[in-house]
């Protein structure tokens, strides 16, 4: 038996269920894949939702691996001692523990979705997309047995309802809810999402006035066992609702290895200043996405990572015509290969920031009937821009190849334009360096009054 503490409306819910010891199985020949719906699209139908001016829902499933196919193969399980009457049990469905549970799960919902029309996103397979006479009327992310959904009324009564009466449903809630750790607020000009509660969790590594003075002692194995678990949970935050703080927590991971007292001070502090400052994304009603455009923002910073690494940050938001915007998408993490140069350090951010404004692009048009998504890519870095512009090579042949990667996308118009922007307007910038906060990133104090969010 397993139990499964979860917080519910500010309290403390504890539930016990069957665990099968599945790492006894063999499951070389099982298929054990199964899709959870990323970030990026949870951002994109909460932009919708606000757009179109749809609540945002949840549905919790109730015992949902119990609610699947039967199983296809024989199972015997010992029972608990609770129920041990000196016979076996043979399962007739998925239960946790087995390898393959979650995707027999995932594979009756799809099914079950499948026979409401209901399509799944080609490029997100736990984003599904209902349509009636080519226009979107609702959205559904599915991550394990928590559907987050937002859609008409008739998207509610020919779908929702509809599954409703297939599961077992366990909780739902709508307009102001938490959905796997995201806390979700519906407004009148838009919605919001959050992780305060999430962050009043987190507790700082313990340490001694003694151990305080030792700063440039190696930490010890416990000490890296509370470090990882910290940087563990920031960056799910800076993943999430936090972009504000991805750099430093990328820092920090990468320092992991070789971590001393110093990074764990640095590592408290971040945790004090996460617990004291309420922040959060904030998604304006945006006008008719067939007029929106995607606008992506890139930088580095060269060699600033340990063994000549450089850090590469992007943000990309959907913009409508009317200059509101939603932040969908960003990252800071280490470029994948080491360079010699500031122009080379931001040709890569710049390659990775417009492959994932593509990505966007295309999931967007599947949302929608727009078969055009217009991309703008803004940099800081005049030598990348120029090169851009001309026809004259740059000397190193390696960086050659890179460029020639963007002026292909141009050329295939993949991406609208490169332009280039001052540095104090280089949003990215607080991705690639420490502690930097930037205005209009999308991310709003909770205090701030509407009329600042608006801008």
């Amino acid at each position: 038996m397993d139990s499964d503490r979860k917080t519910k409306d500010d309290g403390l819910v504890i539930k016990a269920r069957l665990v099968a010891r599945g790492f006894e199985e063999d499951t070389t020949s099982l298929r054990k894949d199964s899709p959870t719906c990323s970030k990026e699209s949870v951002r994109l139908l909460v932009a919708f939702a606000s757009s179109k001016q749809w609540a945002c829902n949840t549905v919790d499933v109730k015992s949902a691996y119990l609610q699947g196919d039967k199983i296809e193969r024989e199972i015997f399980l010992k029972p608990p001692p609770e129920f041990n009457d000196g016979n076996l049990w043979k399962l007739k469905k998925m239960v946790y523990g087995l390898c393959d549970a979650a995707r027999a799960w995932y594979m009756r919902v799809k099914s079950a979705l499948n026979s409401l029309s209901v399509k799944m996103c080609s490029l997100d397979n736990s984003l599904f997309i209902w349509k009636r006479n080519g226009k979107l009327e609702g959205l559904i992310c599915i991550y394990v047995d928590d559907f987050l959904w937002a859609g008409n009324a008739t998207f509610k009564k020919c779908v929702i309802d509809e599954l409703q009466k297939q599961f077992l449903i366990g909780s739902s809630a709508s307009e102001s809810f938490t959905y796997v750790g995201l806390r979700i607020k519906s407004f009148s000009d838009g919605i919001t999402i959050d992780q305060t509660q999430y962050a009043s969790s987190l507790v700082p590594v313990t340490i001694s006035s003694a151990r305080n003075m030792q700063r440039k002692s190696q930490l010890s194995e416990s000490e890296k066992t509370a470090y990882r678990a910290l940087v563990g949970q920031l960056n799910w935050m800076a993943t999430h609702t936090r972009p504000d703080i991805a750099y430093d927590t990328c820092e920090l991971s990468v320092a992991f290895s070789k971590a001393t007292v110093t990074e764990l001070v640095r590592l408290n502090k971040l945790v004090k200043r996460v617990k004291n400052e309420s922040l959060q994304l904030f998604f304006p009603r945006l006008h008719s996405f067939e007029t929106c455009s995607l606008e992506c923002y890139t930088d580095a910073a060269f060699a600033n990572l340990p063994n000549g690494g450089s850090q590469g940050g992007l943000i990309i938001f959907l913009k409508d015509d009317s200059g509101k915007k939603c932040p969908i998408f960003w990252q800071s993490r280490r470029l994948k290969r080491v360079v010699n140069s500031t122009l080379a350090a931001e040709t890569m951010a710049l390659i990775e920031g417009a492959e994932a404004a593509v990505y966007m692009a295309g999931i967007i048009k599947q949302l929608t009937a727009v078969k055009d998504v217009k991309i703008r890519c803004l940099v800081d870095n005049k030598s990348l821009h120029e090169s851009l512009l001309s026809s004259k090579q740059v000397e190193n042949r390696r960086l050659r190849l890179d460029i020639s990667v963007l002026d292909d996308m141009i050329w295939r118009e993949e991406i609208k334009k490169v332009e280039w922007v001052q540095t104090s307007h280089q949003i990215a910038d607080c991705l690639t360096k420490r502690e930097l906060l930037q205005r209009n990133s999308g991310v709003q104090s909770a205090g701030t009054e509407k009329k600042k969010k608006k801008q």
